[in-house]
C-alpha cells in the first residue's frame, strides 16, 4: 500500500527510495499469456541506483506461490539477511495450493469492494466457486462471510444474509483458527446488524492481528461513524488509509468522520487522494459504477459541479434501480445544494428497497436537507435494522 501511489508516475526506484526513506526499491513487470506468467524483478539500492539482484522467471499458474517464496528468499539473500522462524514460516505459508481457486477468491475480492448488487452477487459466485475447488481455503471462506454481510447491509435485510456469513465465518475459523481476516468478516456482519460495538472489537482485533487485513480498517471506521464515535474515527484516518492500499471506499467513513469532528482541513486533503485513486481506478476500470459515483461526490464538494452531474448521471444510468448508486447520487446533489434532485434520489432509493437509514440521519453530505419536511418524514418512518 506504501508505494501504491508511485504505480502511475514516471519516477525512477532511486527516486522513489529517497522519497520513502527506503534503502531498497524492488521493481519489475508481470506479464500473463494463458497459463504462463513472465516476471521480471530487480532490487535497487537506493543510494547508489545501482542493481544489487535481478532475475527474470517463466512459470506455469499453478507455480505462483512458490515463485513468491523464491523471489522472497532471493531477495533476502542479497541483502544479506538472516529470517527468523516466524518469518520463514509466514513466506512459506499459502492461502490454498490451487492457483485456480485463488484467482476467483481475488475475483471476489474485487467484486465485493465495488458494493452495487451484480457486484456483490457476482462476488459470492466467485467464493463460492474458489471454495468448490478446494474446500479447505479459509480465505474464501470469510470472503464470502463478508459479501453476506454487505448484500444484508445494503440490499436485502432478511436474516439467511446473516446466517450464511455467519457460516462461513465459523468454517474459516475451524480451518485456521489465526486468520484475520475472519475477524475482519464477523465485524462486517456485526456492523450490518447495527451491533456497533461488537463489530468495532472484532475489526480491532484483525489489525492488531493484521494491520492490512482486508476490509479490517474500513468496517472499523463505518462503526465508529455510524455510533457517532466520529473523533475516534478521525484520529484513525492516516493509518487507515495508509495500510488499506488500493480499496478506494476506506476513504469514505473517515472523511465523514473528519466532517463530523470538524477537522475540514484534513478531510479536504482525504477527498483529495480519494479523487486520485478513484480516477485511476476508472482508467483501469470504467464499468466500476461505484466508482464513478464516489467519484461525483467529492467532485461536487470541490465545486466541480459540471464533472460531478456528468458522472452521476452517467452512473445513475447504468444502475438505475442499485440502491447504493442511487443513496449516493442524493448525497451529491446534496453536496450541491440541488435539495429537490436530492430528495427525488432518496425516494427512489427506499422505493427500491434502500435499508441504511440509520447512516442517511448522520451523513454530512445530506445536511442540507436536515429540517425539511420530506427529508424528516423519510427518516421517520424508514425500517431500522433487522
Amino acid at each position: 500500500s506504501a508505494v501504491f501511489v508511485y504505480r502511475d508516475k514516471p519516477a525512477s526506484e532511486p527516486e522513489i527510495g529517497r522519497q520513502m526513506n527506503a534503502g531498497y526499491v524492488l521493481g519489475g513487470s508481470l506479464r500473463r499469456a494463458g497459463s504462463r506468467l513472465r516476471i521480471t524483478a530487480q532490487l535497487v539500492e537506493t543510494e547508489t541506483g545501482h542493481s544489487v539482484w535481478a532475475e527474470r522467471y517463466d512459470r506455469q499458474m499453478e507455480d505462483v506461490f512458490e515463485l513468491q517464496d523464491e523471489i522472497a528468499r532471493s531477495i533476502s539473500q542479497a541483502l544479506r539477511i538472516a529470517l527468523s522462524p516466524q518469518e520463514e514460516k509466514a513466506i512459506a505459508s499459502k492461502p490454498t495450493e490451487n492457483a485456480e481457486a485463488y484467482d476467483y477468491y481475488l475475483r471476489g475480492r474485487n467484486y465485493t469492494r465495488q458494493y452495487t448488487r451484480p457486484d456483490l452477487e457476482f462476488a459470492v459466485e466467485m467464493f463460492q466457486r474458489a471454495i468448490a475447488i478446494d474446500p479447505s481455503f479459509a480465505l474464501a471462506y470469510a470472503g464470502l462471510g463478508s459479501a453476506c454481510g454487505l448484500y444484508h447491509d445494503w440490499y436485502e435485510r432478511e436474516a439467511h444474509w446473516i446466517e450464511r456469513g455467519l457460516e462461513a465465518c465459523v468454517r474459516a475459523s475451524k480451518l485456521d483458527p489465526e486468520l484475520p481476516e475472519v475477524l475482519s468478516a464477523r465485524a462486517l456482519i456485526f456492523e450490518a446488524q447495527g451491533k456497533y460495538e461488537e463489530a468495532i472489537r472484532e475489526a480491532r482485533r484483525a489489525v492488531e492481528r493484521k494491520p492490512d487485513c482486508e476490509g479490517a480498517y474500513l468496517v472499523l471506521g463505518r462503526a465508529c461513524f455510524a455510533s457517532d464515535r466520529w473523533q475516534e474515527a478521525a484520529d484513525l484516518a492516516a493509518r487507515a488509509v495508509e495500510v488499506s492500499g488500493d480499496d478506494y471506499n476506506i476513504y469514505i467513513p473517515y472523511c465523514l468522520s473528519l466532517e463530523r469532528a470538524g477537522r475540514m482541513e484534513e478531510a479536504r486533503a482525504l477527498r483529495q487522494k480519494q479523487i486520485r485513486v478513484l480516477e485511476r481506478q476508472l482508467v483501469l476500470t470504467p464499468e466500476d459504477v461505484r466508482g464513478r459515483i464516489l467519484l461525483a461526490g467529492n467532485y461536487a464538494f470541490f465545486g466541480n459541479r459540471g464533472d460531478a452531474i456528468r458522472h452521476l448521471q452517467k452512473a445513475v444510468q447504468l444502475r438505475p434501480d442499485d440502491t447504493n448508486i442511487l443513496y449516493n447520487a442524493a448525497c451529491t446533489y446534496g453536496i450541491l445544494q440541488m435539495k429537490s434532485e436530492a430528495l427525488a434520489m432518496l425516494r427512489k432509493a427506499r422505493d427500491v428497497g434502500f435499508p441504511n437509514w440509520d447512516w442517511v440521519a448522520r451523513d454530512p453530505d445530506l445536511t442540507c436537507l436536515h429540517g425539511d419536511p420530506e427529508f424528516e418524514s423519510l427518516l421517520r418512518d424508514a425500517p431500522r435494522h433487522a
